[in-house]
């Protein structure tokens, strides 16, 4: 019987508390929690940050797709604008050539107010003619030499055909004539 009280004892030496056991599951439970929570932070600020990344992402996409469509639409029209430049020019000729006597007449103030409501429409869809480049330096991105004669060298000397812009961009050069410095042009 002895060896059973010793065996008792050994076993009630070797038997943890049952309150000292609980505390270690629960210091135990704590810390996975612990990690848990540490990971779940973790995990809710990289998809915080995604997030974020993803908005400034869309909001970039956005505004790019306005600056395409507002392009888009501003040069969709540009095959039907240079269409109708030729027809514009046609008009300043003929107006340049209306005899002073014809110029009161009612058919020619008519096809004046025509030329105009063309300007206006080109206007408003952006097509701008480019500044008389008459007694300024040629630029190349403007204009188009067609040919050279007497005056101050590289300055335009006349225009031939008035040149257009569609906001920023040439769509047709001013057709011009340059100096050549041989000598200067009355």
């Amino acid at each position: 019987m002895t060896d059973d009280t010793t065996q008792t004892d050994d076993n009630e030496q070797a038997i943890v508390p049952p309150a000292q056991e609980k505390q270690t599951e629960i210091d135990s439970a704590s810390s996975e929690l612990e990690a848990d929570l540490q990971r779940a932070q973790k995990d809710l600020a990289d998809l915080t940050e995604t997030s974020k990344r993803a908005m400034a992402d869309l909001q970039n996409y956005r505004k790019r797709v306005e600056i395409e469509k507002q392009e888009f639409s501003k040069f969709a029209n540009l095959s039907l604008i240079l269409e109708l430049l030729p027809v514009l020019d046609n008009f300043e000729r003929a107006s340049k050539h209306i005899p002073q006597e014809l110029l009161k007449a009612e058919w020619i103030i008519g096809l004046l107010q025509v030329e105009q409501q063309i300007r206006g429409i080109l206007n408003k869809f952006g097509c701008l003619p480019i500044e008389n480049p008459v007694g300024k330096t040629l630029n190349p991105e403007q204009h188009e030499p067609l040919m050279t004669g007497p005056g101050e060298k590289d300055i335009v000397v006349e225009v031939f055909e008035t040149g257009y812009k569609l906001g920023d961009k040439v769509i047709r050069p001013s057709k011009v004539k340059v100096g050549d410095g041989s000598e200067t042009a009355k």
